[in-house]
């Protein structure tokens, strides 16, 4: 199973990205994604898909059951009405963390261990703050990571006072993308991104995600309009290194193999060639037999 972890700074825009890279994968690949909404004070859950607020559980409830088996996950899951590709897992709007035991790593690792049975693809919509969160963390550690930062000067605050402590996480550390979200024009996207050591993605403001949020149908797809052309381009470009990424770094191996094995093959060429050469100067010289009488 795939794990990619949507991190940043609060009120960047993490859930929003998550929740469409997350429907963007399910509609081009075909395959199974989970949602996972880390988040338990404020559960999206509540307030992204108000109408579903009766299906499935609570992360917090399977999480903490000793002993869970597939079929109780599956329970627990939030389907999409539309799209049989994609469900939702996260806190339910009465209850958080503080409603049940604390969690420990080894749930957390059972709870991906379940999950990649079911699942091609898992999105982990991460907390802000990483530290007292196991699943965030699992993220981090062993996911593809993409970085939000926000398009103002708090959000830079932020993630320069959390950046230290990130580079103990390999996921992170090692496959981070960094995007920048509702940068306000494109001046301001060349300063913002500039504080953040550069990005490889921005995303605008988006007045249809909005009216989307406001409107209480997140659940649909985002269409691509005048108003969010950048938005849903950034998206599919994300998306698609998002998911090939496994494939280029395959074909890459395979480059290099090949251009080692030419160079190599062209150092023993040149070699020989010039063993050649020096076998054919140390032939001595020898007098006709003319030439001796």
């Amino acid at each position: 199973m795939e794990v990619i972890t949507v991190w940043g700074s609060p009120g960047g825009g993490k859930t929003t990205l998550s929740l469409e890279l997350a429907k963007k994968i399910s509609e081009e690949t075909k395959e199974n994604v989970v949602l996972i909404f880390a988040e338990d004070q404020a559960s999206p859950l509540s307030y992204l898909f108000p109408s579903l607020n009766k299906e499935g559980g609570s992360l917090g409830k399977i999480i903490t059951m000793a002993g869970f088996d597939q079929e109780e996950l599956l329970k627990t899951l939030v389907n999409h009405p539309k799209n049989k590709y994609l469900a939702f897992l996260g806190y339910r709007s009465e209850d958080s963390k503080l409603s049940y035991p604390e969690v420990v790593e080894a749930q957390v690792i059972d709870l991906f261990v379940t999950l990649g049975q079911k699942f091609k693809y898992a999105i982990v919509d991460g907390q802000s703050n990483f530290h007292n969160d196991w699943i965030t963390q699992y993220g981090l550690r062993y996911g593809k990571c993409i970085m939000v930062g926000g398009g103002d000067l708090k959000s830079v605050a932020f993630f320069n006072g959390t950046i230290a402590m990130l580079q103990d996480f390999s996921g992170f550390r090692d496959t981070a993308i960094r995007v920048l979200n509702n940068p306000w024009d494109f001046d301001s996207w060349l300063l913002v991104g500039d504080k953040y050591g550069g990005v490889s993605y921005t995303f605008p403001y988006s007045m249809d995600i909005q009216m989307a949020y406001l409107e209480e149908t997140s659940i649909k797809s985002l269409k691509q309009s005048k108003r969010n052309r950048e938005f849903v381009n950034g998206l599919s470009q994300l998306s698609q290194e998002l998911i090939q990424g496994e494939e280029i770094t395959v074909q890459k191996t395979k480059k290099r193999k090949v251009e080692h094995q030419m160079k190599r093959s062209q150092k023993e060429y040149v070699k020989k060639e010039k063993t050649q050469k020096r076998k054919l100067f140390k032939i001595p010289f020898r007098k006709t037999k003319e030439e001796t009488e």
